[in-house]
């Protein structure tokens, strides 16, 4: 099994678990508790092991990119993805804290969980990177609408959630709290990150199965 295949199972394996998630998890509020919560509720490690086909996910689709696309832009868009992953991984790894824990207060798991959720913004450059390689390599053109369109929902979204993040924790001290409904938007901007991962690693396999095509 090659390593695109092996990504877009991994993307789908994250999303059908997040769905489990929200069906038997019903005490967590989607609308303004994260998704990190559900690995401290019914069933946690099937959280935790979503995290990790994420982070599987992110980093078998740029090895990918990182071996076959030789260019500097596709491999600097594979070495962003492997970083991200890296805090996918860790945030399988190290669980969160309890939602209303003060910042004074975060476990050595939860600050790490936190910090290894940062790590999705390299995740947002990639996106730009490998969206470039589209629009400028000949034998990827043919292919760019998806990635393209997949590309804009992802900036758009994550601009979205800054500005709701900067609005509503303002007011709570940074505190996540029933008046700072930013869950659902959190839910979004990782459903489409994981969109645009199985997007992009189906066109590649798309443009590795066509004759006397090489990512060169």
């Amino acid at each position: 099994m090659n390593t695109l295949k092996i990504s877009n199972i991994s993307a789908i394996g994250f999303i059908c678990i997040l769905a489990l998630h929200h069906i038997i998890n019903v005490d967590i509020n989607p609308s303004w508790q994260p998704i990190s919560m559900y690995a401290l509720g019914k069933l946690g490690w099937l959280m935790n092991i979503a995290f990790i086909l994420l982070g599987l996910s992110f980093s078998a689709l740029g090895i990918y990119l990182f071996r076959n696309l030789k260019t500097t832009g596709g491999k600097i868009g594979g070495i962003l993805l492997l970083i991200a992953a890296i805090g996918n991984f860790l945030a399988g790894i190290f669980n969160t804290d309890p939602i209303h824990t003060l910042p004074e207060n975060m476990s050595t798991s939860g600050s790490i969980h936190t910090a290894a959720a940062g790590l999705l913004g390299f995740f947002i450059l990639a996106t730009v990177f490998i969206c470039f390689q589209f629009m400028k390599r000949d034998e990827l053109k043919p292919l760019k609408a998806r990635v393209l369109i997949m590309t804009a929902m992802v900036l758009i979204i994550e601009v979205i959630m800054i500005v709701a993040m900067s609005i509503y924790l303002a007011d709570t001290n940074g505190m996540l709290t029933p008046e700072t409904p930013i869950g659902g938007i959190g839910r979004v901007v990782i459903l489409v990150c994981t969109i645009w991962v199985i997007v992009t690693a189906s066109t590649l396999q798309k443009v590795q199965y066509q004759p006397n095509t090489e990512l060169t």
